[in-house]
Formats: C-alpha cells, structure tokens, sequence
C-alpha cells in the first residue's frame, strides 16, 4: 500500500491518555506533520492535550505508539525562540560582525533602563550566539555587560582617521 493512501486516525484527549477523556477521533490519509495535527485539534477544542495517533495497519512502523502533547505556553515560547535563534544563526553563520556590548542602568523611581554603551567594539567571525557572549565576557567582564548589538562589517560607516 502506498503511504499517500494509508488512513491514519488520531484521538484527542483531554488529559493524559487513559486518564481523561476522548474529545474525538479524527482520520486522514497521507503523511501529516505534527504542527498540522496540533492545528486541527485546536480547530476541535481548545482544551486538549494529548493526541494520541494510530498508523494504519499497512504502515511499516503500525503498532508503535505515537503520542503528541499539547506545549505549555512557556514551552511554546522556547520552542519559538529556539526556531528564530536557530535561523538567525544560519543566516550569519561566518560572517564578519562587529559587537557593541552595553550595560542597562535602571533608573527604579522612574521605571525606565537606560543604555550605556562600551567605549571598546570588537570583531569576529560569527558562529552562534553563545559564542558572542563569552567574547563579551572576556572582553567587558563575566557579569559586567547586560545586552550587545551586532552589526555587520559592510554595514557599519567607514571609520573617521584623526590626527593627533
């Protein structure tokens, strides 16, 4: 049988599987991504959280058990992050950056953050963010800095030569 054809089914619990109960059964035929599933049982109820999926009988990995729970919001939120963090990384991965590193005064009484920025700026290749951080703990101090902005080589201004 070819997958395109299989008919797979998924229940949608409320709770834990076999400690709640079953809000429906939904089928399709075809490969479905996890992402998809989660959006058709939000479609269904908002409470779920836990889908449990069945392969049809004709899919090689039938009989394995598949369950997808429902992310917490902080959950979803790392997992977003993580998304976006990841893309970011690729996307300058080996390229020539410049970091600007500051520190945030607090102003308490007014409730605002002001940035003071570092006199010194540094360059380096860029391979992920954690890297970038441990550069500016050896360069401003483990501790010391707060936040830091990145700027590629080509887009920052040509620097001003002063004599003295």
């Amino acid at each position: 049988m070819h997958t395109k054809t299989m008919r797979h089914s998924a229940s949608i619990w409320d709770g834990e599987v076999g400690q709640s109960n079953c809000i429906d059964v939904v089928h399709w035929e075809g490969d479905i991504t996890p992402e998809q599933l989660a959006n058709v049982a939000n479609q269904m109820s908002g409470e779920w959280h836990m889908i449990d999926m069945q392969l049809d009988p004709a899919h090689p990995l039938h009989g394995n058990a598949y369950h997808l729970r429902r992310l917490s919001e902080d959950e979803y939120e790392e997992a977003e992050y993580q998304k976006r963090k990841a893309a970011f990384e690729a996307k300058y991965a080996g390229k020539r950056v410049w970091v600007h590193g500051f520190h945030l005064e607090v102003d308490e009484a007014a409730g605002t953050e002001q940035p003071f920025f570092y006199d010194v700026m540094f360059s380096t290749l860029f391979i992920t963010l954690g890297d970038i951080e441990a550069l500016c703990d050896k360069h401003y101090g483990e501790g010391v800095w707060d936040e830091y902005s990145l700027y590629l080589d080509d887009k920052l201004p040509t620097p001003l030569e002063i004599d003295f």
